[in-house]
């Protein structure tokens, strides 16, 4: 991973395990969007509404993620997140969890900036300017 990093750290808590104490897999994709909002907080944007309060929404349209060692109850993460790609209406974020100095997960979550249109659908829209600032501190 390159450019500008955002680090976060979480425990793994013993509700994302499975029968076996293994964190259930669909577990990391959790982390890997809660460690996305936290670096948008962190950047000053807000999620899901623009200054004037019109609502935007961040559908994803790509997800992936490699699997490296398993997790545990209890184990401590760090996660690291970065935006890969910026688009004209996409953002891409790249990830990394480690416990310790061992990788154990990286992957890309690819979603796309859309307002809700007349029509009931979700259209997509360009990155807000003040957003797209936000998030090039993140490249």
């Amino acid at each position: 991973m390159n450019a500008a990093r955002f680090r976060t750290r979480r425990r793994v808590e013993f509700a994302d395990t499975d029968m076996e104490g293994m964190v259930h897999f669909a577990r990391v994709l959790v982390y890997m969007e809660t460690a996305e909002h936290e670096l948008l907080r962190a950047a000053g944007a807000e999620i899901d509404r623009d200054p004037d309060g019109a609502r935007w929404h961040w559908p994803r349209v790509r997800v992936e993620c490699d699997y490296l060692a398993p997790l545990a109850f209890g184990d401590a993460l760090e996660i690291e997140v970065r935006v890969a790609e910026r688009g004209r209406s996409s953002v891409t974020y790249e990830h990394l969890l480690r416990r310790g100095d061992e990788s154990v997960a990286r992957g890309r979550i690819k979603t796309v900036c859309c307002r809700r249109g007349d029509d009931g659908r979700l259209h997509p829209v360009p990155v807000p300017g003040g957003f797209a600032a936000a998030l090039d501190a993140w490249r």
